[in-house]
Order: structure tokens, then C-alpha cells, then sequence
């Protein structure tokens, strides 16, 4: 059988690519035919439709965003198995957490988009629980769960720099990282996540929060308003672009990982299954429970060991779990 992957030139993210890219590894080992397209259109899916022996399907893989490319829903002899990534319509009732004003009618447009697109759909996936139950609520189908894990490249290379841990700690500081955008995120998210922070481990030592791929204009205001809420005794560092493999090294030096979550209704936060990967366990500053904290409660606040109560991480595991219960 064929399986076709839509490639958007300029617009898929590296991360949106490593999913795709899981996915393709689950189907190859499937004895599928696994084909990437760049900027799948009606034309060339026509193309692969007539050179397709039979009457077996044509299967297509979509990851969206970007939501582009409705006509492919429309063809009987394919089958799209639909990989929705972020909370469309969701994020625009809320404002993509308060980041941005909220637009309940594009929110509403949307929201029938993404239902008809899911009724269409051979599988439906959602990468977050939250985000899973918006789209059954809206689309009355059942949505597979698959969140993003970690790959087993990393994984990897998680073991190897998870044994030189010790050695990469800094024992000056109780140290905290972010990978990813910060308060890019929500200026309000972000001082109520630093001031827990004080609260909860200013007592332990001093503080230094390290940002890993983080906007330094945008993030600059953080530094004096962390120092000023620990009287001098805390430190922000912005740290320039690196390798993945020195981000792990980063990471695994560091006692806590941090995670802005815009909206913990349909999302997960920041590079979560990283920090879990090696052994970090991620501050909660929520007031009340919600979904993420639901998820990740066995690695919240406190160290953990590796068990049975901790999320599966295993981006490979997570796919083979949901996806061999389906027929195709």
C-alpha cells in the first residue's frame, strides 16, 4: 500500500518534521510505501491515484497546521489519516492562552472546519489529551492520542550524557532551565512561574534560571525582574543557539525544567518530554489541577525515578501503541 506525506515547503518546523518522520518510520516497517510530496496538491495526488495498481486505497498523511489543502478530503479513493498538532480552533477562543486577543467567530468557523475535516479523515490524532477531547467534543469521533514523546535518536544520546550528569552540575545554584520560548508566552505566566520559583527553592540556595532558545530582546525584562524578586540573589542567562546535543548537556546540569504552558486545556508547554528524558522533574506553578498537570503528575516538583507511574515518553512506543489497533 502507498502512503503519502505532505510536505509544506517554508512552513513545516523541525519538530513537525521529526513527527512526520516517526510516523514514516511505523508505516516503512508496515511494508507501506512511503512517499513524501512537497506541497501536495489536487494535481499531483492525481498523479499517484492513477499510477495506483487496483482498487487499494491511496493513504495521505496531513500534520496540521498549516490547514491548508482541503480538497484532498474530497477524493473517495484516499484516505487521510489527520495529524492535528495545534488547537485551532480552540486556541482562537482563547487567545492562544491570553497571548493574543481572542476571535470567537473565526474561533466558530474553525471549529466546523476541524469537524468536518475529522469526519472525513480515515484517523483523526491529537498530540495533547487536552486537544483530544476539544476535537471529539466538537466532531463526535473518536481522536487517537499520540503525543510527541521523544525519538529514539535521543533517547540515545540522552543515556550517554545522562551518565556525565554529576559531573555537569553546578552545585552554586539550584538551577532551572526552559527550552524553548519563555515569556514569549505570557508576561503574567511568566512572573507568576518566577515568583513560585522564589518561593518554593529561594530558600535552597541561589538561583539561576537558564533560557535555551529564547527570545534575548524579548526576554530581557526578565532578568532585571528576577533579580529584583530575589534581591539580587537570582540570575536569568540567555543562552545563545546550540547543538541539540549541547542543549541535552544543558539540560541534564540542571535541577528543574521549566515550561510555560499557554493553555493548558489543549497544550503541553515546552520540550516537557525532554526534561523528563533526562531525569528533571518540572515545576508546577498551576493553582488548580487541569490537564497538563493530570498528565505529568508523577514528575511535577519533585525527583523521580523511572516507573510505570510516569507518561510514556518513547515517541516510537507512543505510535505503535494507538496506531496497531488499526486496520488498514
Amino acid at each position: 500500500m502507498k502512503i503519502l506525506f505532505r510536505r509544506q515547503s517554508n512552513l513545516d518546523s523541525l519538530p513537525a518534521i521529526a513527527r512526520a518522520d516517526a510516523f514514516k518510520k511505523y508505516f516503512s516497517k508496515r511494508n507501506f510505501s512511503c512517499i513524501d510530496v512537497e506541497n501536495l496538491s489536487l494535481r499531483k495526488l492525481r498523479v499517484h491515484l492513477d499510477g495506483n495498481s487496483g482498487e487499494d486505497p491511496v493513504y495521505v498523511f496531513i500534520s496540521m497546521p498549516p490547514f491548508r489543502g482541503w480538497d484532498i478530503f474530497l477524493q473517495s479513493r484516499v484516505r487521510v489519516i489527520l495529524d492535528i498538532r495545534d488547537g485551532w480552533s480552540i486556541a482562537m477562543k482563547s487567545g492562544y492562552g491570553g497571548t493574543t486577543s481572542n476571535k470567537p467567530t473565526k474561533s466558530w468557523v474553525a471549529s466546523n472546519v476541524e469537524r468536518w475535516a475529522i469526519r472525513r479523515s480515515f484517523i483523526s490524532i491529537a498530540c495533547t489529551n487536552g486537544l483530544q477531547q476539544h476535537l471529539e467534543k466538537i466532531s463526535h469521533q473518536p481522536v487517537l492520542l499520540i503525543p510527541n514523546g521523544i525519538s529514539d535518536d535521543d533517547l540515545e544520546l540522552v543515556k550517554k550524557i545522562k551518565i556525565r550528569r554529576d559531573f555537569l552540575k553546578n552545585p552554586q545554584y539550584v538551577s532551572f532551565i526552559c527550552s524553548g520560548q519563555f515569556s514569549e508566552y505570557g508576561a503574567d505566566k511568566t512572573r507568576k512561574l518566577l515568583k513560585t520559583i522564589v518561593d518554593r527553592y529561594g530558600k535552597d540556595g541561589n538561583l539561576l534560571v537558564r533560557l535555551a532558545g529564547s527570545d534575548a530582546e524579548i526576554n530581557a525584562w526578565t532578568i532585571r525582574y528576577f533579580r529584583e524578586i530575589t534581591r539580587g540573589t537570582g540570575c536569568i542567562e540567555i543562552l545563545p543557539r546550540m547543538t541539540r546535543a549541547r542543549l541535552f548537556e544543558i539540560i541534564a546540569s540542571c535541577d528543574y525544567g521549566l515550561s510555560i504552558v499557554r493553555d493548558p486545556d489543549y497544550e503541553f508547554g515546552t520540550k516537557i518530554f525532554d526534561y523528563i528524558a533526562l531525569g528533571l522533574p518540572v515545576v508546577n506553578y498551576f493553582d488548580m489541577p487541569n490537564n497538563f498537570t493530570r498528565h505529568f503528575n508523577a514528575c511535577l516538583d519533585v525527583p523521580f525515578e523511572f516507573n510505570a507511574a510516569l507518561p510514556e515518553i518513547r515517541r516510537s512506543v507512543l505510535i505503535e501503541k494507538e496506531l496497531s489497533k488499526t486496520v488498514f
